[in-house]
């Protein structure tokens, strides 16, 4: 698939669900009397530049997608198509520069005819893998025909009308899947009313594209019914999303990623890693992310008890001895932060943020109390160490004096203080594009502040972001672009006058190299990578 094929962005509203979470004992059928009963869910295979560091943790979406699923019944199987085939790194079909990691056709073939499912659903978060979604739909149309699919993730959401173009899909779940899954599933076998699915994408028995664009976001209300599993009954000021069961870690390959050992944050002290969400959603609006869209600009959180359950089960099932919090901000509400951090102290395992970390949201207090929990490594996500690029074209409420201050005292600390940093914003919203300049100006910045290490990328207008939009409005994206090269290693933004991508993406891998070469780590890792896999 190209950037011209995708058409225009498709944005869903948020409303209130017709069906609550309270309602679903009511409402789910009997597994015996279902039609559709067998689901198989797949994570596909990764087409990775030859220089990215191959990073393999499991899919936490669909885990959560099929704890509820199980809740109720049916019988779910997940197959991590990437992880599974981790170690087969074929090359892309006239590009050498870029390799898929996954498992052979065959072997995907195998397991779609030994389960036998009555539906596939598709993981589709990134853009830069939408070949490989649409490859596993071609491949369910062979084995499956009467199989019904869908997929769902961020590319899926803002595009739902290209990704239907695909005659082997039948349907695009448009934000949050655990219960859209569920009710669609229910819908099918004759349960529940059409009107009553909401954040879905589907053709008709016309062949017309249907787009129910109102979407429930998971409310704070207390679940009513069956137990959820969790030792917790009850719900906190911050549980909005202790509703959800946790992952279905039976229904991974755990020791796979134990093997692999290509965590996030891939230097690592501990060689089992645990990965989880404390929140959902962040309240900046940065303008490379899509994260504040697919969330609905809201912060819903996990009660901080049933967040220190979820590490607990995974130490003592799966023997963890790390833990990595993948949340868009776990700082954004601080208040649940500091409860969150003193709870950790409890738990006695290392842990790390390898998304990054707000700084706006982020003081002195936070920082003890983080170092005293166990946080050895902390990724601060400064993105620019130019204000004005900050303010003008990124939007992000971030003070560069403040900052500087608060990463030295992180060092101070003992934890090992990483950076994120994006060069080559184009113009956006009448403001000059970012200056070679001023791309070394954040290079200076990251020496000068003491970071331990820092990843610098290319800027890269990912789906539903106001960057992919002022691209295209501009012309600084080639439409004919191949989605698989829309990765923070490619520079595909082109500013005539300017610069030219191939520019920033060089000068990115310079900054990587420069930056990291000469710097040891303040601990020491349980995997070395090589030196040009960043």
């Amino acid at each position: 698939m190209t950037i011209g094929s995708l058409g225009s962005t498709e944005f869903a509203l948020h409303g209130k669900p017709a069906i609550r979470w309270g309602d679903l004992p009511q409402r789910v059928g009997k597994p015996e009397s279902r039609r559709y009963q067998k689901v198989l869910l797949l994570n596909p295979s990764a087409t990775l530049f030859r220089h990215d560091l191959p990073r393999c943790t499991y899919p936490l979406g669909l885990g959560y997608i099929a704890a509820v699923l199980e809740k109720y019944g049916y019988e779910v199987k997940i197959l991590d198509v990437f992880a599974e085939g981790y170690y087969n790194a074929q090359p892309v079909d006239g590009d050498e520069q870029f390799l898929r990691y996954g498992l052979s056709d065959d072997d995907v073939i195998k397991v779609m005819k030994e389960f036998g499912p009555d539906v596939i659903g598709i993981s589709s978060i990134f853009s830069n893998q939408a070949d490989n979604v649409h490859h596993l739909l071609k491949l369910a149309d062979l084995v499956a025909p009467e199989a019904v699919t869908s997929i769902g993730g961020a590319h899926a959401r803002y595009f739902p009308k290209a990704c239907l173009d695909d005659p082997n899909l039948d349907a695009v779940f448009l934000g949050e899947g655990e219960m859209t899954f569920l009710l669609w599933l229910e819908h099918l076998n004759g349960n529940v009313r059409e009107d009553e699915v909401h954040g879905i994408a589907w053709r008709d028995g016309d062949g017309k594209i249907q787009i129910k664009p109102e979407l429930p976001l998971i409310s704070s209300m207390r679940p009513e019914g069956p137990e959820t599993g969790k030792s917790s009954p009850m719900l906190s000021m911050a549980g909005e999303l202790d509703h959800i069961p946790f992952p279905a870690w039976h229904h991974y390959n755990m020791e796979k990623y134990f093997e692999i050992k290509a965590y996030q944050s891939p230097y690592t002290v501990g060689s089992r890693v645990g990965q989880l969400y404390t929140s959902r959603g962040c309240t900046a609006h940065c303008t490379f992310c899509t994260t504040t869209h697919f969330w609905g600009q809201k912060l819903r959180r996990r009660s901080v008890q049933d967040v220190v359950n979820e590490v607990l089960r995974l130490r003592d099932e799966y023997g963890i001895d790390e833990f990595h919090i993948q949340d868009d901000n776990i700082t954004n509400d601080m208040d649940h932060a500091r409860e969150l951090f003193r709870a950790f102290k409890e738990v006695g395992l290392p842990w790390a943020t390898p998304q990054g970390t707000a700084l706006w949201r982020m003081d002195e207090e936070l920082l003890d109390l983080m170092a005293e929990s166990g946080a050895y490594q902390v990724t601060f996500a400064i993105e620019s160490g130019v204000q004005r690029v900050l303010k003008e074209l990124i939007k992000k409420p971030l003070n560069l004096e403040r900052t500087s201050h608060l990463i030295k005292y992180a060092r101070s600390l003992g934890m090992h203080v990483h950076g994120f940093f994006i060069i080559g914003m184009p113009p956006m919203f009448g403001n000059a594009g970012e200056t070679i300049e001023e791309m070394q100006a954040s290079y200076d910045y990251a020496e000068e502040a003491g970071f331990s290490s820092a990843s610098f990328f290319a800027a890269s207008p990912i789906v539903g972001s106001e960057l992919l939009r002022e691209c295209i409005r501009q012309g600084f994206v080639d439409p004919e672009e191949s989605l698989y090269r829309m990765t923070y290693k490619q520079g595909i933004i082109n500013v005539p006058g300017l610069w030219d991508g191939e520019e920033i993406a060089e000068l990115a891998a310079k900054f990587n190299r420069d930056f990291n070469a000469r710097r040891d780590r303040d601990y020491t890792p349980q995997k070395q990578w090589n030196a040009n896999q960043y």
